[in-house]
């Protein structure tokens, strides 16, 4: 079995992103306490919450702090909220509909069952929230959110920028690809450091999903992997990934249920060998794997594509079409990200110091 040698040259709300495949033993007893100590690290907020019909807004208010604030948002038992609005220090309206031609303005989508929100960027002096609890199927009624969870987290920005990181490689994949090499590749795409926590081998069978929000066979295979800290993320690379849309089932090469990731049962990124289309060819070099995985990773800690299929733009004025969030990853010519990027991905809680 041959493995790939490094080369040597050297990512708020709810939302769903795929990306084009075109080519171009128990815990310790420590362990288990620092777990639940990050985890105590979320303060609740009080919520005026009485829910009785569909569109009953209610508010949260949300303390002002020099450090990174993440909201992490529950609705109990399950159901789907969206956040109408939200008002800065100056009293100013921050939201607005994706499709707005204000790109400025923050946007945000519908978040079901459970969401992150990074309040950074314009975001970053909102002192109040309001949230109205919305069917998650339009074609169906569905019970709306009996109880709803807000928490703040406040946390440092890290001097020494690193993510943890657990794979789930297919077994297909495993013996092509060298998990040191590979997390240096991914580093240094994101100018991160990239600890590997954890690395865990799955089936080949290939990821169905019956349609954009059909995370259930996501949720699946990672809720048979073993436990991991909050702020690890789990990334699976080998299976195809293959979504169901009005012209049949399409090719992912890598999906990543929200942006940013950091809540919910299909908590995770999930990137396809390059194959998937041509099952006879190779599964791709460690170089486009490397780059397909930071792709992911960059929409879990919050960046969209900077330009979409329809023209849609995201909301950050230095990116370009050609970096490593271009929607067909591996057919951007430029590396890394801009500024402003970087900026965003920092502000990820689950970017910490190592």
């Amino acid at each position: 079995m041959r493995k790939f040698m490094p080369m040597l040259y050297a990512f708020a709300a709810v939302t769903l992103t795929g990306c084009n495949s075109e080519q171009a033993t128990e815990q310790p007893t420590k362990q288990t306490t620092e777990q639940e100590t990050k985890q105590n690290n979320w303060t609740p907020l009080n919520v005026n919450f009485q829910n009785t019909t569909e569109n009953n807004s209610f508010a949260v208010k949300i303390p002002l702090s020099d450090a990174r604030r993440a909201l992490r948002v529950t609705t109990l038992p399950k159901g789907c909220l969206i956040a109408s609005s939200a008002l800065n220090v100056n009293g100013d309206t921050l939201i607005t509909d994706k499709s707005s031609a204000n790109k400025h303005l923050w946007r945000t989508n519908k978040l079901s069952d459970q969401g992150l929100f990074v309040l950074e960027g314009v975001a970053a002096e909102v002192t109040q929230m309001i949230f109205k609890p919305v069917p998650c199927d339009s074609f169906s009624k569905d019970t709306l959110a009996k109880n709803i969870n807000i928490e703040l987290l406040v946390s440092a920005m890290p001097a020494n920028p690193s993510i943890n990181v657990r794979f789930a490689l297919s077994s297909a994949i495993a013996s092509e690809i060298d998990v040191e090499s590979l997390s240096i590749l991914i580093g240094l795409e994101l100018d991160l450091n990239v600890n590997v926590t954890e690395v865990e081998f799955i089936d080949d069978a290939a990821i169905i999903m019956k349609s954009t929000h059909d995370l259930t066979p996501l949720a699946n295979i990672l809720s048979q992997l073993k436990s991991k800290d909050e702020d690890t993320i789990s990334v699976v690379i080998g299976k195809c990934v293959k979504q169901q849309t009005g012209f049949g089932l399409q090719n992912l090469a890598g999906f990543t249920p929200r942006i940013p990731g950091g809540a919910g049962v299909a908590d995770g990124i999930f990137v396809s060998p390059t194959n998937c289309a041509f099952p006879q060819s190779a599964p791709g070099t460690i170089n486009e794997i490397a780059r397909l995985t930071a792709h992911e990773i960059g929409h879990f800690l919050g960046l969209a594509h900077p330009v979409e299929a329809n023209g849609t733009e995201d909301d950050l004025t230095s990116t370009t079409v050609n970096n490593l969030m271009h929607r067909v990853p591996l057919a951007a010519t430029a590396k890394g990200l801009t500024l402003e990027q970087t900026q965003r991905i920092l502000a990820h809680p689950f970017v910490i110091d190592l």
